[in-house]
């Protein structure tokens, strides 16, 4: 069978699914719950308050470089050891 027809065919059986009335009611409400759901951790707001405050990201940067030259000496150990 050529590929566009078992498509077309495909699209015919899709567009015939009936969607009950209630759908989108059920999906709001799923979205609704999520969003009030606590979260541990809210990643947007800890970007917010990175992006605002300059000691922050250079404190970062300082500790992220920090742990970089830490693993290349401990990679420059195990080599030489």
């Amino acid at each position: 069978m050529d590929r566009k027809k078992l498509y077309e065919s495909w699209i015919e059986k899709k567009s015939q699914a009936e969607i009950g009335g209630s759908f989108p009611d059920k999906v709001m409400n799923q979205i609704y719950q999520y969003e009030e759901r606590p979260k541990w951790f809210d990643i947007q707001r800890f970007i917010e308050i990175v992006s605002a405050h300059t000691i922050i990201k250079n404190g970062l940067v300082v500790i992220g470089a920090l742990i970089g030259f830490v693993r290349v000496m401990y990679m420059i150990l195990m080599i030489l050891a």
